[in-house]
Protein backbone atom coordinates (compact mmCIF):
# COMPACT_ATOMS: atom_id res chain seq x y z
CA UNK A 1 0.00 0.00 0.00
CA UNK A 2 1.27 3.30 -1.59
CA UNK A 3 1.77 6.15 1.75
CA UNK A 4 -1.31 8.29 0.47
CA UNK A 5 -3.19 5.16 0.16
CA UNK A 6 -2.91 4.72 4.00
CA UNK A 7 -3.56 8.74 4.48
CA UNK A 8 -6.68 8.59 2.92
CA UNK A 9 -8.33 5.39 4.68
CA UNK A 10 -6.78 7.20 8.24
CA UNK A 11 -9.18 10.11 7.38
CA UNK A 12 -12.12 7.97 6.04
CA UNK A 13 -11.87 6.37 9.35
CA UNK A 14 -11.79 9.79 11.17
CA UNK A 15 -14.98 10.99 9.35
CA UNK A 16 -16.75 7.60 9.68
CA UNK A 17 -19.16 8.63 6.94
CA UNK A 18 -20.24 12.08 8.32
CA UNK A 19 -17.78 13.84 5.35
CA UNK A 20 -16.97 13.29 1.74
CA UNK A 21 -13.90 13.06 -0.08
CA UNK A 22 -14.03 17.00 -0.86
CA UNK A 23 -13.47 17.40 3.02
CA UNK A 24 -10.38 14.80 2.40
CA UNK A 25 -9.09 17.07 -0.61
CA UNK A 26 -9.24 20.28 1.11
CA UNK A 27 -7.28 19.03 4.09
CA UNK A 28 -4.93 17.77 2.17
CA UNK A 29 -4.66 20.94 0.26
CA UNK A 30 -5.10 22.96 3.29
CA UNK A 31 -7.33 24.77 2.25
CA UNK A 32 -8.43 28.04 4.91
CA UNK A 33 -12.12 27.76 5.31
CA UNK A 34 -14.24 27.20 8.34
CA UNK A 35 -15.35 24.13 7.16
CA UNK A 36 -11.83 22.36 6.53
CA UNK A 37 -10.10 24.11 9.93
CA UNK A 38 -13.16 22.78 11.53
CA UNK A 39 -12.59 18.80 10.63
CA UNK A 40 -8.83 19.33 10.88
CA UNK A 41 -9.55 19.61 14.60
CA UNK A 42 -13.14 17.91 15.68
CA UNK A 43 -11.56 14.73 14.16
CA UNK A 44 -7.96 15.29 15.00
CA UNK A 45 -6.65 15.63 11.39
CA UNK A 46 -4.56 18.22 11.61
CA UNK A 47 -1.20 16.24 10.57
CA UNK A 48 -2.55 15.91 7.39
CA UNK A 49 -3.52 19.49 6.68
CA UNK A 50 -1.99 20.92 4.30
CA UNK A 51 0.50 17.93 3.28
CA UNK A 52 -0.12 18.04 -0.35
CA UNK A 53 -0.79 21.87 -1.46
CA UNK A 54 -0.44 20.39 -4.85
CA UNK A 55 -2.72 17.67 -5.17
CA UNK A 56 -5.00 17.50 -7.70
CA UNK A 57 -8.52 15.57 -7.89
CA UNK A 58 -8.23 13.39 -10.33
CA UNK A 59 -5.73 11.75 -8.58
CA UNK A 60 -7.47 11.52 -5.08
CA UNK A 61 -10.56 9.99 -7.03
CA UNK A 62 -8.01 7.64 -8.88
CA UNK A 63 -6.72 6.57 -5.46
CA UNK A 64 -10.17 6.57 -3.87
CA UNK A 65 -11.17 4.04 -6.92
CA UNK A 66 -8.12 1.77 -5.84
CA UNK A 67 -9.36 1.60 -2.22
CA UNK A 68 -12.83 0.48 -3.32
CA UNK A 69 -11.34 -1.89 -5.04
CA UNK A 70 -9.14 -3.53 -2.44
CA UNK A 71 -12.13 -3.71 -0.49
CA UNK A 72 -10.76 -1.12 2.04
CA UNK A 73 -13.65 0.41 2.06
CA UNK A 74 -17.32 1.16 1.11
CA UNK A 75 -19.18 3.58 -1.13
CA UNK A 76 -22.55 4.71 1.40
CA UNK A 77 -23.59 7.12 -1.33
CA UNK A 78 -21.96 9.05 -4.53
CA UNK A 79 -19.19 11.00 -2.42
CA UNK A 80 -18.88 9.36 1.37
CA UNK A 81 -17.40 6.01 2.14
CA UNK A 82 -16.85 4.24 5.17
CA UNK A 83 -13.50 1.96 6.33
CA UNK A 84 -14.11 -1.69 6.10
CA UNK A 85 -12.44 -4.71 8.30
CA UNK A 86 -9.90 -4.87 5.16
CA UNK A 87 -9.62 -1.11 5.66
CA UNK A 88 -8.78 -1.42 9.53
CA UNK A 89 -6.62 -4.05 9.24
CA UNK A 90 -4.56 -2.50 6.74
CA UNK A 91 -4.26 0.59 8.45
CA UNK A 92 -2.97 -0.83 11.45
CA UNK A 93 -0.55 -2.67 8.84
CA UNK A 94 0.24 0.52 7.20
CA UNK A 95 1.00 2.36 10.54
CA UNK A 96 3.91 0.67 11.04
CA UNK A 97 5.25 1.02 7.71
CA UNK A 98 4.49 4.54 7.39
CA UNK A 99 5.03 6.15 11.25
CA UNK A 100 3.78 9.52 11.12
CA UNK A 101 6.25 12.06 13.62
CA UNK A 102 4.36 13.50 16.48
CA UNK A 103 5.71 16.72 15.63
CA UNK A 104 3.63 16.69 12.04
CA UNK A 105 1.13 19.17 12.38
CA UNK A 106 0.24 21.07 8.71
CA UNK A 107 -2.46 23.34 10.24
CA UNK A 108 -0.26 24.94 13.44
CA UNK A 109 3.30 24.54 10.85
CA UNK A 110 2.15 24.43 7.23
CA UNK A 111 2.78 28.21 6.58
CA UNK A 112 5.73 28.75 8.48
CA UNK A 113 7.48 25.66 7.52
CA UNK A 114 7.23 26.76 3.80
CA UNK A 115 8.81 30.43 4.11
CA UNK A 116 11.49 28.82 7.11
CA UNK A 117 12.59 26.24 4.13
CA UNK A 118 13.06 29.16 1.61
CA UNK A 119 14.87 30.86 3.19
CA UNK A 120 17.31 28.02 5.38
CA UNK A 121 17.45 26.65 1.85
CA UNK A 122 18.69 29.90 0.15
CA UNK A 123 20.93 30.79 3.10
CA UNK A 124 23.24 27.19 2.88
CA UNK A 125 23.29 27.31 -0.53
CA UNK A 126 24.88 30.79 -0.10
CA UNK A 127 27.00 30.57 2.49
CA UNK A 128 28.04 27.03 1.22
CA UNK A 129 29.31 29.13 -2.54
CA UNK A 130 30.67 32.01 -0.49
CA UNK A 131 32.61 29.76 1.75
CA UNK A 132 33.72 27.87 -1.61
CA UNK A 133 34.80 31.03 -3.21
CA UNK A 134 32.18 30.95 -5.87
CA UNK A 135 29.89 34.18 -6.00
CA UNK A 136 28.03 33.59 -8.64
CA UNK A 137 25.49 30.58 -8.64
CA UNK A 138 21.74 29.81 -9.81
CA UNK A 139 19.33 30.08 -6.34
CA UNK A 140 17.29 27.70 -5.22
CA UNK A 141 14.88 30.20 -4.56
CA UNK A 142 13.74 33.05 -6.83
CA UNK A 143 11.08 35.10 -5.07
CA UNK A 144 12.62 38.58 -4.08
CA UNK A 145 11.50 39.00 -0.62
CA UNK A 146 13.08 35.45 -0.18
CA UNK A 147 16.43 36.90 -1.54
CA UNK A 148 16.34 39.77 0.19
CA UNK A 149 15.98 38.73 3.69
CA UNK A 150 18.82 36.22 3.07
CA UNK A 151 20.88 39.33 1.27
CA UNK A 152 20.01 41.65 4.95
CA UNK A 153 20.19 38.60 7.10
CA UNK A 154 24.23 37.98 5.86
CA UNK A 155 25.01 41.62 6.27
CA UNK A 156 23.37 41.81 10.46
CA UNK A 157 25.87 38.78 11.10
CA UNK A 158 28.32 41.53 11.67
CA UNK A 159 31.80 40.10 13.71
CA UNK A 160 31.14 36.59 11.49
CA UNK A 161 33.03 35.06 8.59
CA UNK A 162 30.99 33.01 6.10
CA UNK A 163 32.69 30.21 7.52
CA UNK A 164 32.17 30.32 11.18
CA UNK A 165 28.17 31.29 9.73
CA UNK A 166 28.28 27.85 7.74
CA UNK A 167 29.70 26.42 10.60
CA UNK A 168 27.40 27.31 13.07
CA UNK A 169 24.48 26.68 10.61
CA UNK A 170 25.77 22.76 10.03
CA UNK A 171 26.49 22.05 13.55
CA UNK A 172 22.75 22.95 14.68
CA UNK A 173 21.09 21.67 11.94
CA UNK A 174 23.01 18.20 11.84
CA UNK A 175 22.80 18.27 15.48
CA UNK A 176 18.78 17.75 15.19
CA UNK A 177 19.21 15.65 11.89
CA UNK A 178 21.10 12.97 14.49
CA UNK A 179 18.14 12.53 16.62
CA UNK A 180 15.52 12.23 13.96
CA UNK A 181 14.97 8.87 12.17
CA UNK A 182 17.90 8.31 9.20
CA UNK A 183 15.18 8.33 6.37
CA UNK A 184 14.14 11.65 7.65
CA UNK A 185 17.63 13.06 7.74
CA UNK A 186 18.53 11.30 3.80
CA UNK A 187 15.44 13.19 2.88
CA UNK A 188 16.43 16.35 4.41
CA UNK A 189 19.89 16.28 3.38
CA UNK A 190 19.30 14.99 -0.18
CA UNK A 191 16.92 18.14 -0.68
CA UNK A 192 20.05 20.49 0.13
CA UNK A 193 21.83 22.88 -2.84
CA UNK A 194 25.33 23.90 -2.18
CA UNK A 195 28.62 24.44 -3.36
CA UNK A 196 28.56 21.90 -6.63
CA UNK A 197 25.84 20.36 -5.34
CA UNK A 198 22.35 20.07 -6.54
CA UNK A 199 19.15 19.19 -4.38
CA UNK A 200 17.38 16.11 -5.61
CA UNK A 201 13.88 16.02 -6.60
CA UNK A 202 11.28 14.43 -4.28
CA UNK A 203 10.83 11.76 -7.13
CA UNK A 204 14.91 11.20 -7.37
CA UNK A 205 14.96 10.83 -3.66
CA UNK A 206 11.93 8.66 -3.60
CA UNK A 207 13.78 6.61 -5.96
CA UNK A 208 16.63 6.21 -4.12
CA UNK A 209 15.20 5.25 -0.97
CA UNK A 210 12.55 2.40 -2.81
CA UNK A 211 9.06 4.07 -1.65
CA UNK A 212 6.73 7.05 -3.26
CA UNK A 213 7.09 10.36 -2.98
CA UNK A 214 4.47 11.05 -1.08
CA UNK A 215 6.04 9.27 1.31
CA UNK A 216 9.04 11.90 0.82
CA UNK A 217 7.26 15.17 1.05
CA UNK A 218 5.90 13.83 4.40
CA UNK A 219 8.96 12.89 5.77
CA UNK A 220 10.56 16.39 4.60
CA UNK A 221 7.43 17.93 6.19
CA UNK A 222 8.08 16.03 9.19
CA UNK A 223 11.68 17.31 9.51
CA UNK A 224 10.80 21.01 9.04
CA UNK A 225 7.93 20.80 11.69
CA UNK A 226 10.40 19.16 14.21
CA UNK A 227 12.60 22.28 13.67
CA UNK A 228 9.72 24.57 14.21
CA UNK A 229 8.59 22.89 17.62
CA UNK A 230 11.90 22.81 18.70
CA UNK A 231 12.27 26.32 18.07
CA UNK A 232 9.31 27.13 20.75
CA UNK A 233 11.41 25.89 23.50
CA UNK A 234 12.08 28.65 25.44
CA UNK A 235 16.20 27.64 25.70
CA UNK A 236 16.10 27.37 22.06
CA UNK A 237 17.86 30.75 21.65
CA UNK A 238 20.91 29.53 23.62
CA UNK A 239 20.98 25.97 21.72
CA UNK A 240 19.49 26.71 18.05
CA UNK A 241 20.59 30.84 18.00
CA UNK A 242 21.58 30.77 13.82
CA UNK A 243 18.38 28.27 13.16
CA UNK A 244 16.25 30.27 15.25
CA UNK A 245 17.04 33.80 13.74
CA UNK A 246 16.41 32.29 10.53
CA UNK A 247 12.41 32.34 11.71
CA UNK A 248 12.30 33.98 14.66
CA UNK A 249 9.95 36.42 13.05
CA UNK A 250 7.57 33.37 11.88
CA UNK A 251 6.81 32.04 15.47
CA UNK A 252 4.62 34.54 16.83
CA UNK A 253 2.43 34.68 13.08
CA UNK A 254 -1.19 34.35 14.48
CA UNK A 255 -3.02 31.00 13.65
CA UNK A 256 -6.34 33.03 12.92
CA UNK A 257 -7.04 33.94 9.40
CA UNK A 258 -6.74 37.96 8.97
CA UNK A 259 -10.28 38.25 8.32
CA UNK A 260 -10.84 36.16 11.53
CA UNK A 261 -8.04 38.35 13.16
CA UNK A 262 -10.38 41.93 12.28
CA UNK A 263 -13.66 40.39 13.72
CA UNK A 264 -11.91 39.53 16.94
CA UNK A 265 -10.51 43.00 17.75
CA UNK A 266 -14.21 44.14 17.01
CA UNK A 267 -14.86 41.41 19.55
CA UNK A 268 -12.57 42.59 22.04
CA UNK A 269 -14.41 45.94 21.70
CA UNK A 270 -17.20 44.95 23.20
CA UNK A 271 -19.41 44.35 19.57
CA UNK A 272 -22.05 42.11 19.47
CA UNK A 273 -22.10 39.33 16.51
CA UNK A 274 -24.85 41.72 14.95
CA UNK A 275 -22.82 44.88 14.90
CA UNK A 276 -19.68 43.20 13.92
CA UNK A 277 -21.38 42.18 10.91
CA UNK A 278 -22.69 45.72 10.07
CA UNK A 279 -19.49 47.16 10.79
CA UNK A 280 -17.71 44.70 8.16
CA UNK A 281 -20.34 44.88 5.95
CA UNK A 282 -20.06 40.74 6.25
CA UNK A 283 -22.96 37.88 7.10
CA UNK A 284 -23.90 37.34 10.52
CA UNK A 285 -22.82 33.44 9.58
CA UNK A 286 -19.52 34.75 8.83
CA UNK A 287 -18.77 36.14 12.04
CA UNK A 288 -20.26 33.19 13.68
CA UNK A 289 -17.72 31.02 11.44
CA UNK A 290 -14.88 33.42 13.03
CA UNK A 291 -16.06 33.42 16.29
CA UNK A 292 -15.63 29.03 15.58
CA UNK A 293 -12.58 29.81 14.33
CA UNK A 294 -11.16 31.69 17.37
CA UNK A 295 -12.61 29.24 20.02
CA UNK A 296 -10.96 26.24 18.25
CA UNK A 297 -7.09 28.55 18.39
CA UNK A 298 -7.22 30.71 21.32
CA UNK A 299 -7.07 28.61 24.56
CA UNK A 300 -8.64 31.18 26.45
CA UNK A 301 -11.47 31.95 24.69
CA UNK A 302 -15.17 31.66 26.01
CA UNK A 303 -17.63 29.63 24.70
CA UNK A 304 -20.21 30.07 27.06
CA UNK A 305 -21.39 33.57 26.52
CA UNK A 306 -22.93 32.62 23.63
CA UNK A 307 -25.03 29.97 25.04
CA UNK A 308 -26.32 28.72 28.43
CA UNK A 309 -24.96 26.53 30.77
CA UNK A 310 -28.49 23.88 30.35
CA UNK A 311 -27.61 24.17 26.44
CA UNK A 312 -24.36 23.25 26.69
CA UNK A 313 -24.75 20.17 28.50
CA UNK A 314 -27.42 19.55 26.24
CA UNK A 315 -25.40 19.63 23.10
CA UNK A 316 -22.66 17.60 25.05
CA UNK A 317 -24.90 14.70 25.99
CA UNK A 318 -26.18 14.76 22.25
CA UNK A 319 -22.80 14.10 20.73
CA UNK A 320 -21.68 11.66 22.90
CA UNK A 321 -25.02 9.88 22.62
CA UNK A 322 -24.57 9.98 18.62
CA UNK A 323 -21.30 9.45 18.45
CA UNK A 324 -21.90 11.88 15.86
CA UNK A 325 -19.75 15.29 14.79
CA UNK A 326 -22.62 15.68 12.06
CA UNK A 327 -24.75 19.10 12.58
CA UNK A 328 -27.71 18.10 10.89
CA UNK A 329 -27.60 14.59 12.87
CA UNK A 330 -26.87 15.99 16.31
CA UNK A 331 -29.36 18.90 15.60
CA UNK A 332 -32.03 16.91 14.43
CA UNK A 333 -31.20 14.63 17.69
CA UNK A 334 -31.73 17.85 19.66
CA UNK A 335 -35.36 18.54 18.50
CA UNK A 336 -34.69 21.96 20.55
CA UNK A 337 -35.29 25.09 18.56
CA UNK A 338 -33.33 27.46 20.71
CA UNK A 339 -30.31 25.64 20.27
CA UNK A 340 -28.68 26.83 16.91
CA UNK A 341 -25.72 25.15 14.50
CA UNK A 342 -23.47 27.76 15.48
CA UNK A 343 -23.91 26.64 19.21
CA UNK A 344 -22.94 23.49 18.36
CA UNK A 345 -20.10 24.27 15.97
CA UNK A 346 -18.95 25.98 19.16
CA UNK A 347 -19.23 23.08 21.70
CA UNK A 348 -17.55 20.80 18.97
CA UNK A 349 -14.84 23.21 18.22
CA UNK A 350 -13.77 22.25 21.99
CA UNK A 351 -13.55 18.57 20.87
CA UNK A 352 -10.54 18.07 18.76
CA UNK A 353 -7.50 15.84 19.59
CA UNK A 354 -9.99 12.39 20.70
CA UNK A 355 -11.81 14.80 23.30
CA UNK A 356 -15.26 13.46 22.88
CA UNK A 357 -15.97 13.45 26.42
Amino acid sequence: MKSFEYLCLVCLHAFRGERSISAIYHLFKGKKSSQTIQDAHIFSLRVVYGLFPELSRTYLDVTIDNLVEQKAINGIDSDHYIVTAIGKATIKEASTIYPLSSSLNGYLYKDKSTIFWKRLSLLIQTLSNLAGAKRSFIPVQYEESVQNWVRYHLLSQKGKTKRQLLDALYMETSGILEQLPEEQAIVFVNSLSGYIRTGKTVSQIAKQLQTDPEWIQIQFQSVLHTMLEKFENKHASETFPILLSVCHDLMDIPQLTETAQRSMKLLNKGLSIDAIAKARRLKISTIEDHIVEMSMQLKKFQIEPYMTEEQLKTINTAIVNQQSHQLRKIKNYLQDDTISYFQIRLVLSRMGDGDES
